[in-house]
């Protein structure tokens, strides 16, 4: 995934209009959204009980790309929270991250192996890939220190703790 250029509009205090050209596997994509930076979400550490399996996600965030590092870090699987919903239903709603400075429910779901590690998803104008991560290494990523946010560490380090 490598962004090719992008426009940044002030809408309001920590409010923006963003639009990002994106290059993904041959493809181009442009992905426009208004980012504000607060919120509520859940989140998820997912797991694939056969497969013995967790699944992160690397997902293109306008946040990311501007700021020095233009990283792709690891993250878990996230969503907003909407008004008329409580944490259970959005967690089973949502799979995309969209807020800093929120307040987060994790929960850890059971999910099917999944085979398709690279996403678009139109509705939500999100570029996606899928990071299966092996519970023994785990720990390698703790130390790489390159994960996005407390959110994400803090998973890592319950994955851990897991009996399974």
């Amino acid at each position: 995934m490598t962004v090719t250029g992008y426009k940044k509009k002030k809408l309001a205090k920590k409010y923006y209009d963003l639009e990002f050209s994106l290059f993904q596997n041959g493809k181009k994509i442009k992905i426009s959204e208004n980012f504000q930076f607060n919120g509520h979400s859940v989140s998820a550490i997912c797991y694939n009980k056969k497969e013995k399996i967790f699944y992160f996600i690397k997902q293109f965030r306008p946040n990311y790309y501007l700021s020095k590092n233009k990283i792709f870090p690891l993250e878990i699987v996230a969503g907003g929270i909407d008004s008329n919903e409580n944490p259970r239903q959005a967690i089973t709603l949502h799979v995309a991250p969209d807020c800093l400075d929120e307040i987060t429910h994790l929960f850890i779901a059971t999910v099917p192996k999944i085979t398709n590690f690279q996403i678009f998803n139109k509705n939500q104008k999100e570029l996606i890939e899928v990071v299966p991560v092996p519970r023994n290494k785990i720990s390698e990523e703790l130390k790489k220190n390159t994960n996005q946010n407390l959110v994400t560490r803090l998973a890592l380090l319950e994955i851990l703790k897991l009996k399974i």
